[in-house]
């Protein structure tokens, strides 16, 4: 964890650039607005210099050296750039200190998920998700990738974590609510954002791939499942229909990218217990994230809210 304070003197201080740009200051100066990260906190940055090679050299997504000074500006940390130097190779070291990444560890991730598995009666649902989670595409990505490229669980092991949120939770809300069918709730908690991981890229860069842009991961997702569901002989053709009712509607809405509204308990209790998951790791996200020294976070634009911490 790296604590930084006002008046800090950086040297040599590695950080990952998420973005950088050149802007105009108020007495028509040119200079870069960089936005870099350590761990899970990201940090304004400011170089007052204009030179071209620096934004050649400087790319989003890589690693950088960083000298230079922190400042406080308007209640936020700012970092005053002196020097920043690439790091063309960095090593596996270095990449686990300072990417982002969940507090459970890859091993312990999928074990996790494969204990869930096991509870599913229906043969035909445990296969087909005995098949998709073994599979090539899935399997080296799943327990790497994030589940969001800033908003929640924007780190490595972040998707798996967050799977593992909603289909507690749908657990809990079987064991309240007896009426819910559980084999195909848990289902689709465990597969209900498994398209991202084709709609992602891999960390440090962990943005937006063309599928994921042009079709998302609901589409990839239901996509994927269909065709897992056709590999299984006899599959059921309404078994599959209510699975993928759940993948589809689990945004809840149209206006938050679902082409259906739930209408199943299933994918009801799905929703909400993304939704959950989703906005509790969101709020935490923001604060540990925020560079401010006072009590609240700044105004956050995705929840229209400042933040207490």
């Amino acid at each position: 964890m790296l604590n930084l304070n006002p008046n800090d003197r950086l040297e040599g201080q590695p950080f990952i650039v998420r973005q950088i740009c050149k802007k105009m200051s108020q007495n028509s100066k040119e200079y870069y607005h960089l936005q870099i990260s350590y761990g899970i906190k990201n940090y304004d940055a400011k170089i007052w210099n204009s030179n071209e090679e620096i934004a050649k050299e400087i790319t989003p997504g890589c690693f950088a050296n960083v000298w230079g000074t922190v400042k406080e500006f308007k209640g936020m940390l700012q970092i005053h750039i002196d020097k920043i130097i690439k790091i063309d190779s960095p090593d596996i070291n270095l990449i686990e200190e300072i990417t982002p990444s969940s507090a459970l560890d890859e091993l312990n991730l999928e074990k996790e998920i494969k204990q869930i598995i096991s509870t599913i009666k229906n043969e035909k649902l445990k296969l087909l998700l005995n098949n998709i989670f073994s599979s090539s595409q899935v399997c080296s990505d799943f327990y790497k990738k994030a589940a969001g490229s800033e908003i929640h669980h924007a780190y490595i092991g972040g998707l798996a974590e967050h799977t593992i949120e909603v289909t507690k939770t749908v657990i809990f809300l079987c064991k309240l609510y007896s009426y819910i069918n559980y084999d195909i709730a848990v289902t689709s908690a465990l597969l209900h954002d498994i398209g991202k991981v084709f709609e992602l890229s891999t960390f440090p860069e962990n943005k937006y791939t063309d599928s994921g842009r042009l079709l998302g991961h609901i589409y990839l997702g239901t996509e994927l499942i269909s065709k897992s569901a056709k590999e299984i002989e006899n599959f059921p053709d309404e078994l599959l229909l209510e699975l993928k009712h759940c993948i589809l509607s689990h945004h809840g809405t149209l206006e938050m990218g679902s082409p259906v509204v739930p209408m199943t308990i299933e994918a009801i209790a799905l929703h909400n217990a993304d939704k959950m998951s989703a906005e509790v790791n969101g709020f935490n996200l923001i604060i540990q994230r925020d560079c401010g020294t006072g009590c609240w976070t700044e105004f956050n634009s995705t929840y229209k809210r400042y933040i207490k911490k």
